[in-house]
């Protein structure tokens, strides 16, 4: 029996009695875990490299006498992109760079996944056992209890399912972008128009395979919920996590798709709510700053002093501001980050439910904690 109205005011009973579940959803939030705020954009245009050498060692960073009268540090900001930097995006270099810039970026993004997978996965096993022990008896556990519940073997196979579920998509996408991005670099350096319907083709084609691959990992996404489910409650293995969220899912599919069609337009319409309370947090965020400037300074001075063993001038200033934005802006954005964890963790508490409901072939009573506080009614 479907009876989503049933699941989201016990949804909405957990994180309202259960306040440690909001510690697990902020850190879910800031380290890239929640179901809000993943997604993320960016543009560039074309431009046409017909220049020469000479061109660009006369380019100057708003002309010659306002660099004389500008600061020093930005005089030697100019000296160094000019020197070092621009030559970098030359036509007979351009290439190489490119392929550095994304070994660069490749190596640095999976770094910083490691670190915040160290986090994200046991905090996910941990929402989904607390919830589901919660469920059962009405039990509250502890942040140190809670945690031992998710740093544990289930999490690094619920991180491996990631692996084996993401991988191929990534490579698909970086594939296409590689492809797309040679044949662009290709028709700039030769000029040749006869290659645009080519290029054009291409574009097509890419853009369907991702359509395809975006609709193939919506089901991937709702197969997941039941595998994730199936290891972190009953510390199923990879194989036998895979086989349990297959069947599951399988014999549950009306109710798991309802369940999905709900929770899409529930985060929509959370997503729309999320724009209205940054602005109301606006005036929060500016006062967060100060903290935020605080607790940077020690990573971005620590950044500052292993960056300048290995590099010099504004390239050292680059890096340890880089971190200190990190940093300033986790801090600074924290209370945005708690309403979107607290969010997670009542979509989170649906599914979990809903996993309850079909290992049990029937839908259990609404939970009544005796001696709790209720919560205000919805709406």
């Amino acid at each position: 029996m479907f009876d989503i109205s049933t699941k989201i005011k016990k949804a909405w009973n957990t994180i309202w009695q259960y306040k440690v579940l909001w510690i697990f959803g902020l850190l879910l939030a800031l380290t890239g875990g929640s179901v809000l705020g993943n997604g993320g954009g960016g543009g560039g245009g074309g431009s046409n490299y017909n220049f020469n050498k000479d061109q660009m060692e006369n380019m100057h960073m708003g002309g010659g006498e306002w660099s004389a009268s500008a600061p020093a540090w930005v005089q030697q900001f100019e000296q160094w992109f000019e020197q070092d930097l621009s030559p970098l995006f030359m036509p007979d270099r351009l290439v190489s760079t490119i392929i550095w810039m994304v070994v660069i970026i490749f190596a640095v993004s999976l770094v910083i996944g490691l670190l915040l997978a160290l986090v994200r996965y046991p905090a996910e096993t941990s929402v989904i056992r607390l919830v589901d022990v919660y469920e059962t008896d009405g039990t509250k556990k502890k942040f140190k209890e809670g945690w031992r519940m998710g740093w544990n073997v289930r999490a690094f196979r619920i991180w491996v399912i990631d692996l084996i579920v993401g991988t191929p998509a990534f490579v698909i996408v970086v594939g296409l972008s590689a492809a797309v991005a040679v044949m662009v670099i290709r028709m700039t350096k030769t000029g040749e128009l006869g290659q645009i319907p080519g290029m054009v083709g291409l574009i097509v084609l890419a853009g369907f395979l991702l359509l395809v691959l975006a609709i193939a990992m919506i089901f991937v996404g709702l197969w997941r919920q039941f595998i994730v489910r199936a290891i972190a409650i009953e510390g199923a293995g990879i194989g036998e996590g895979f086989k349990r969220g297959w069947e599951m899912l399988a014999h549950n599919f009306k109710n798991a798709f309802l369940t999905w069609l709900v929770m899409l337009g529930m985060n929509i319409a959370a997503g729309f709510a999320l724009v209205i309370v940054t602005l109301v947090l606006l005036p929060v965020f500016a006062v967060m700053l100060i903290p935020g400037a605080i607790v940077s300074a020690i990573p971005g001075a620590i950044a500052y002093g292993i960056s300048s063993l290995f590099a010099a001038g504004p390239l050292v200033w680059l890096i340890s501001g880089f971190v200190v934005m990190i940093f300033l802006f986790t801090v600074a954005f924290s209370p945005l980050s708690l309403v979107t964890g607290v969010y997670t963790v009542f979509s989170s508490s649906i599914w979990t439910q809903t996993y309850r409901e079909m290992k049990s072939g029937n839908q259990p009573p609404v939970l009544a904690v005796p001696g709790a506080v209720q919560p205000p009614p919805l709406g």
